[in-house]
């Protein structure tokens, strides 16, 4: 990465969560890419279905090992410590 990005990563861990969700969301907005299918519901749906049954089939052949909340909810905050992030209550 570039310095460029690397002090622009900094900076972002010294905000405030809501500060870093703003950003987020204004990022999201300005660069969100169209969706390959269009836009319109029918094609999100179908989208979304077949996303859904991949992941089923992956869960059903063994391929993905699934694990508790608990266990997502430890390495999530492990995660942003490691970032230098809070987590909102």
């Amino acid at each position: 990465m570039t310095a460029t990005v690397e002090r622009i990563k900094q900076e972002i861990r010294s905000l405030a969560p809501e500060e870093v969700d703003e950003l987020l969301r204004d990022l999201q907005n300005e660069y969100s890419m169209p969706s390959p299918a269009g836009d319109d519901e029918a094609s999100i749906e179908a989208e979304w279905d077949a996303e859904i049954d991949r992941r089923v089939r992956e869960i059903e052949e063994g391929k993905v090992e699934l694990i508790s909340g608990e266990e997502l909810r430890r390495s999530t905050d492990a995660l942003m410590e490691e970032l230098g992030l809070k987590r909102l209550a």
